[in-house]
């Protein structure tokens, strides 16, 4: 009957329908199982990214250190060293077990007063 009493059939003519209560309901449920799958596949991307980025932070001090190292040309170590205090020159030097000094700086004045093991001055002879 409408098309009978038309002006002009339209053959494709797209507009907004309303959807009926079922469809509805089976849109709800997609969107439902679609924003859990979303949520599930956004934590495993988390998880991916933490691991990701310790990597990278591990390279990335690594190549810290590495740099560090290339630039000063040393590298901090921690090992038994001998410290001698020169009461002539009022200095200490700090020696490590290869005998190289390592560090050398004004005595202070505690150290100038402490009483030291005078007697093992060894001159290298009959040590």
């Amino acid at each position: 009957m409408l098309s009978d009493n038309c002006d002009k059939p339209l053959e494709d003519y797209g507009y907004e329908k309303p959807l009926s209560k079922d469809q509805l309901k089976a849109v709800k449920d997609r969107l439902s199982s679609a924003s859990v799958s979303l949520h599930d596949i956004q934590e495993e991307k988390k998880e991916a990214d933490k691991e990701y980025n310790d990597k990278i932070k591990d390279c990335k001090a690594s190549i810290a250190d590495a740099v560090k190292q290339l630039k000063t040309r040393t590298t901090y170590t921690c090992e038994q060293c001998f410290q001698f205090i020169d009461d002539v020159e009022k200095k200490v030097g700090i020696y490590n077990r290869e005998g190289i000094l390592i560090e050398e700086r004004p005595a202070t004045i505690k150290e100038l007063r402490e009483p030291r093991n005078m007697f093992a001055q060894k001159t290298g002879t009959n040590d």
